[in-house]
C-alpha cells in the first residue's frame, strides 16, 4: 500500500558519528539546491528558528528534540504562531557501523497537509526525491577522505566563469599570480607570495558548467597520481545566482610522505571554505577589483 504520510531513507557515510552529528544538529542544513551550504539561521523563540536561504527563502523550524549523537527531530511550521497548524516531523537517526555510519531520516504528517489524495500522492513523490538528494550531500560533505564544499553567491553563471577559469582565478585564491590555459590538457601555475609554484593540468572543461585540473601538492613538481589532487569547481543557475561547487579527490593514492589522507582532506575542506567566501567577496564588489 502507497504510504502518503511517512518517507523514511538511509544511506551509509564515511565519517565518524560526532562528526555527522555537527551536521544534522544544525536547524534547515536541508534547504539548499542539492548541495550544503551555510544558511543564514535567525533565532525567533524558545527552539526555534526562522532558516534563511539564499535560494528558497525563510522556513520556520522548531527543533524538538537533540540527543546528541543519535537523534535529531525538527518540525516545519507552516505557522510559528498557530502551534495547530499542519506541519511535517524530519527526524533523524545516527548509526554507528565498522566503516563509518548510517544516517537515517524519516518526515511523518504529509497527511495533513491536504485533504486530496493527488497532492497527498505528488507531496511524497516530490519530498522523497528530495531526501534522497539530501542525503547524498550529506554524504558527499561529511566523507573523510574526500573534499565537497559548497557556496552561493549572488551573480550569474557568466560572471563566475571568468573568475575560474582566467588570471583572475588569483584574485581570490590565495596566490599571488595564476597561469592556467582553460582547455583539455592546458597547463596551469599557481604562484605563491614566497616565490613557489605549483603546476597543474586541466583535465576537463565543460564551458560554463564545470573545469577539472589536477595540482600537485607540493612546489616545482609535475602532477602525478602519487603527489597531487583532482579538483573539480562546478557552476550552475541557482535562484538568482550560482551555486560554486568544490570536488576534491585523490587524497588516498598520495604517497604517505604528504601524511594522512583523513588530515589531508579535512586541512582541505577548511581552506575551500575560506576560499569560496572570498570567491563570494570578490564577486559581489566587497574587494578591491
Amino acid at each position: 500500500m502507497f504510504d502518503t504520510d511517512r518517507i523514511e531513507r538511509h544511506i551509509a557515510i564515511n565519517a565518524p558519528a560526532d562528526r555527522v552529528w555537527e551536521l544534522i544538529a544544525t536547524p534547515g542544513w536541508f534547504i539548499n539546491d542539492g548541495e550544503i551550504v551555510e544558511n543564514r539561521i535567525e533565532p525567533a523563540g524558545p527552539d526555534l528558528n526562522i532558516v534563511h536561504s539564499p535560494v528558497h527563502g525563510a522556513f520556520p523550524l522548531r527543533t524538538i528534540k537533540l540527543d546528541p549523537p543519535r537523534y535529531a527531530a525538527f518540525r516545519w511550521l507552516s505557522d510559528p504562531v498557530a502551534g495547530s497548524a499542519p506541519s511535517t516531523l524530519v527526524e533523524f537517526w545516527i548509526e554507528e557501523t565498522d566503516e563509518g555510519v548510517i544516517l537515517r531520516v524519516a518526515e511523518s504528517g504529509f497527511d495533513t497537509l491536504s485533504d486530496s489524495d493527488e497532492d497527498r500522492r505528488r507531496n511524497i513523490v516530490e519530498n522523497t526525491e528530495g531526501w534522497e538528494t539530501e542525503l547524498t550531500a550529506a554524504c558527499g560533505y561529511l566523507d573523510e577522505t574526500t573534499v565537497r564544499r559548497a557556496g552561493h553567491v549572488d551573480v550569474p553563471v557568466a560572471a563566475v566563469w571568468p573568475a575560474l577559469t582566467t588570471e583572475s582565478f588569483a584574485r581570490w585564491y590565495p596566490v599571488d599570480q595564476v597561469d592556467i590555459e582553460p582547455v583539455p590538457g592546458g597547463r596551469m601555475l599557481l604562484r605563491t607570495q614566497k616565490g613557489a609554484t605549483f603546476t597543474g593540468e586541466v583535465v576537463a572543461v565543460e564551458p560554463e558548467q564545470a573545469v577539472t585540473y589536477r595540482i600537485a601538492v607540493s612546489p616545482d613538481t609535475e602532477p602525478q597520481t602519487d603527489n597531487s589532487t583532482l579538483v573539480t569547481i562546478m557552476a550552475k543557475a541557482s535562484g538568482t545566482g550560482t551555486l560554486v561547487t568544490v570536488q576534491q579527490t585523490g587524497f588516498t593514492e598520495l604517497a604517505r610522505r604528504f601524511g594522512e589522507p583523513v588530515d589531508n582532506a579535512a586541512s582541505e575542506a577548511k581552506a575551500w571554505e575560506v576560499n569560496l567566501a572570498a570567491l563570494r567577496d570578490y564577486l559581489s564588489g566587497n574587494v578591491s577589483v
